[in-house]
Order: structure tokens, then sequence, then C-alpha cells
């Protein structure tokens, strides 16, 4: 699976990764970052879900917001 995953992030400029577990969007980052050495992560998230996804990317972004609280 994860093979498959990583030829389809390979073909992609940017992805979006949403209604997943803080696990998951942390596990596509680090897949991204593993695989592809030469590619800059940017996770941008507007709640405490995006948490760990924004401390495992290259560059995380934090937004504050209405559900940020």
């Amino acid at each position: 699976m994860n093979s498959l995953l990583i030829q389809a992030l390979k073909k992609c400029s940017s992805v979006v990764v949403f209604r997943c577990s803080p696990a998951q969007k942390a596990q596509v980052v680090k897949l991204v970052m593993t695989n592809m050495s030469n590619k800059i992560t940017l996770a941008i998230g507007d709640g405490a879900n995006d948490v760990n996804m924004i401390q495992t990317a290259h560059i995380g972004v934090g937004i504050f917001g209405k559900e940020g609280n």
C-alpha cells in the first residue's frame, strides 16, 4: 500500500490531508520526508488534531481561529 501511495505522491506538487487521525497526518508528512528527500514539507493546521503533523514537517504553521481555540 505504501508503495502505491508513494508513487502517487511523487506525481503531486501538493497534497491535502483531511479527515484523518493526527497520527495519520503525521505519517503522510514522514512518508514524504523519508521517500522524497529533495522535497520540503509544509504543514498548516488550525486545531489540536494538527499538532503532530505541524511538528513533523520541515515548516509547520498553526492558524488560530474558531476551531483552533
